[in-house]
């Protein structure tokens, strides 16, 4: 049992960290840009090590693509969540294509 809530700790841990280097990231490149952010300001931001950083993602560039890919999942969810299936298909579609632009925004 307590090895079972050891894992269960680890995971968590690990997921934080990912969490946090992902905002850290995203907060970053959004203020400053991809190209002009560096990793020991984004480990810095997040609180964590450098070897943090190189464990969750190879390199810069796929810390990246996490943060763009949470990022599409976000939008994807608010699409869904203005245009739930009740709607008629055009209502839907105009609530999702609502939902898209406040979200690029």
């Amino acid at each position: 049992m307590q090895q079972e809530s050891a894992r269960r700790s680890n995971r968590d841990r690990t997921e934080a960290t990912r969490a946090d280097l992902i905002a850290a990231a995203r907060k970053l490149f959004t203020e400053k840009s991809y190209a002009e952010t560096g990793t020991p300001e984004i480990v810095t931001a997040a609180g964590v090590t450098r070897g943090a950083l190189y464990h969750h993602f190879a390199d810069k560039q796929a810390l990246f693509a996490a943060v763009v890919e949470q990022e599409a999942q976000a939008v994807a969810q608010e699409i869904e969540r203005a245009s739930p299936s009740s709607l008629e298909a055009r209502d839907a579609l105009i609530a999702g294509s609502d939902a898209y632009l406040d979200a690029m925004r």
